[in-house]
């Protein structure tokens, strides 16, 4: 049996480093938001009084993203390696407070030379980081999908889609802008997650598109929890400070916002207890209120194997999503929509 447990959003503001001369400059603002992080775990760490707690962070908080950097620029300045100084921080933190901690960064990946990733990882309660995942959709770094071949390879379905099988229940991570593809939280289902945690820094409290509503449908037909930690504004950049206006998330399996934190800014007052015994009970039940064994998966096969927008394997090995390599995949992407009758008409650069 699992104990219910606590999610908490940690809606902290993102500093970026795009500023920073050199890596220690940029690695000196990381610690700086880190000795705040820290502060603000103990600080709602305690009076757990035996209570398991998890505690998510909202993506980019800690480097911002590269705007302007050139993919070599940004590996050198701004990348972490995970684990690495940075991460075993936090690592020691959750060993000695026995606590999880979810969190998401740019990860210069040794295994992929020249390349970063937008990565989603789980420092569970003894310290070891039990989930890396890599985002597939994405603008701000390099795909996975861009040698995809190549990765699952290298790291099979399991570690394209990872799952941590937890004291917590089953968890996986998928970062903002994925929540708007269906297809990328169903994957975790299918391998077994329960609560799939968010890092994210999307509008807040502007439903733009159907962000917001996206988060409540991506739990509610998969039967997950979700939690969504978003950025309680940008510091110190071109974007406008309450550009993300906050309003982190905890959503139940039935689509049910537990609770939300109702403004931008700092605020730790978004958790909610995370019942996974319930969720294996209405998952269990063999009728119509499961909405996952009404799923009919052979139906949709076939058009999923014949459709294909954005192509797979684009690049030999490593690449960075940006320039003119990325504007000649988008325009294959519409060549390929143009062909299966999903693109009319287009406006060509």
């Amino acid at each position: 049996m699992i104990r219910p447990w606590m999610a908490t959003c940690m809606q902290v503001y993102t500093h970026p480093v795009n500023t920073a001369p050199d890596r220690a400059a940029a690695m000196a603002m990381i610690d700086q938001r880190l000795d705040r992080w820290i502060h603000l775990i103990k600080s709602r760490a305690r009076g757990a009084d035996g209570l398991k707690q998890l505690f998510l962070f909202p993506e980019f908080a800690l480097q911002g993203y590269p705007l302007g950097d050139k993919a070599e620029a940004w590996i050198e300045k701004a990348c972490l390696d995970i684990p690495g100084p940075q991460t075993e921080r936090l690592q020691k933190l959750a060993q000695e407070l026995k606590v999880f901690i979810g969190l998401n960064a740019y990860w210069r990946d040794p295994d992929w030379k020249g390349n970063f990733f937008n990565t989603s990882f789980l420092i569970d309660d003894t310290g070891d980081i039990v989930l890396k995942y890599r985002r597939i959709n994405t603008a701000q770094a390099g795909s996975p999908h861009d040698f995809w071949d190549r990765y699952l390879d290298k790291v099979g379905i399991e570690g394209a889609f990872p799952v941590a099988k937890t004291v917590l229940g089953n968890i996986a991570m998928m970062p903002c802008g994925e929540i708007m593809y269906p297809e990328a939280s169903r994957m975790f289902m299918f391998r077994g997650a329960e609560v799939l945690l968010h890092p994210t820094s999307d509008f807040g409290a502007w439903d733009n598109h159907a962000w917001m509503s996206a988060k409540k449908v991506r739990a509610a037909e998969n039967m997950m929890y979700l939690v969504s930690a978003n950025t309680g504004g940008f510091r110190d950049t071109g974007t406008p400070d309450s550009e993300c206006a906050g309003n982190s998330q905890v959503i139940d399996w039935d689509g049910r916002v537990l609770a939300q934190a109702s403004s931008p800014g700092e605020c730790l007052r978004c958790y909610a207890l995370i019942d996974i015994e319930q969720l294996r009970f209405a998952r269990g039940i063999p009728t119509p209120l499961n909405r996952l064994i009404r799923n009919r998966i052979e139906v949709y096969r076939p058009l999923y194997n014949a459709v294909s927008f954005l192509p797979a394997n684009t690049s030999d090995g490593p690449k960075q999503n940006d320039g003119p390599g990325v504007r000649s995949v988008w325009k294959q992407a519409f060549a390929n929509m143009e062909r299966q009758g999903i693109v009319v008409t287009r406006l060509d650069e």
